[in-house]
């Protein structure tokens, strides 16, 4: 293998994580919808996080001496934009569709590069933002399908969109932090404090239950492990080797796989448009990896 080749292979595997974890976020989207009709937002983010934070406990004590105050701080200040963009994002699936939610949440597709700009001073490459935008028309010609069924903006939405903002922001501080800190204190310390937030939260609504029926602790579970640990792990170990701009437009994935789920559990249809969208998308993606010439 030549130097040239071996130096994309980091970017290439990186790429193909992001990808993988998309799939898992588009699975999420419905369960999270599903699980919604059971119990609360709040004691939904309580359990789930609760679950994800026990799992990694273990592997805290067993690096605790690999720790910093460093990671601790870094990680606990991208553990409050998590936590914010959570909460956002499970009130918002109280009042829209999931398939719409997808479509929204990519919307920070296009905010990583504008963010990178303002706030790392980083101009992104032009075939990365070209792709950005080209990602960005194929998510709202996918999800045209909603004018079918009537859905005027609303709170969710709302909600959704904010979730969005921080998403593009908690990408931003992952690429700008997880190549220089430890992947899993970055990632544990993000779990323990959107943990402990939502028990604050779940226990001052009083709405922390436990009495719940066996599918919603089984969609609970696969959030914790499969949407949560997996998810965050994956993120931040991919961003250690890529860009904040190319993670986010192959993320744009994600709302494919969300309408797909959407349409196969929850009964969510598609119009043609949404097939037409999700080329806009792959090409998107297809763009971003090109590498222009000098």
């Amino acid at each position: 293998m030549s130097s040239k080749n071996a130096s994309l292979s980091p970017h290439l595997v990186a790429d193909g994580v992001i990808l993988g974890i998309s799939v898992l976020g588009g699975i999420s989207f419905s369960l999270v919808k599903g699980a919604l009709e059971a119990t609360s937002p709040a004691n939904l983010m309580f359990l789930r996080f609760s679950v994800a934070c026990l799992i990694l406990v273990p592997f805290a004590w067993a690096k605790r001496s690999s720790g910093s105050g460093d990671v601790f701080l870094r990680g606990a200040m991208i553990g409050l934009i998590l936590f914010g963009g959570f909460i956002a994002h499970t009130f918002g699936l109280v009042y829209t569709s999931a398939s719409r939610s997808g479509f929204i949440t990519s919307f920070c597709v296009v905010l990583v590069p504008m963010l990178s700009i303002i706030l790392l001073k980083k101009m992104p490459g032009w075939l990365a933002i070209a792709g950005a935008g080209l990602a960005f028309w194929g998510l709202y010609l996918f999800t045209s399908f909603d004018k079918i069924q009537g859905l005027a903006f609303n709170l969710g939405d709302a909600l959704i969109l904010v979730s969005a903002f921080l998403w593009a922001g908690h990408m931003i501080a992952v690429g700008h932090y997880a190549p220089r800190l430890d992947i899993f204190w970055l990632v544990f310390m993000q779990m323990a404090v959107t943990a402990i937030g939502s028990l604050v939260w779940s226990m001052v609504s009083r709405e922390m239950v436990f009495d719940l029926p066996v599918g919603a602790y089984g969609a609970i579970l696969f959030l914790a492990i499969g949407g949560t640990v997996v998810i965050t792990l994956g993120q931040v170990w991919a961003q250690a080797r890529t860009t904040p701009t190319r993670t986010a437009i192959i993320w744009s994935m994600e709302p494919v796989f969300a309408s797909f789920f959407a349409w196969f559990w929850l009964g969510e249809r598609m119009g043609s448009w949404g097939v037409i969208g999700a080329a806009f998308i792959l090409s998107g993606i297809l763009l971003a990896e090109l590498k222009p010439k000098r």
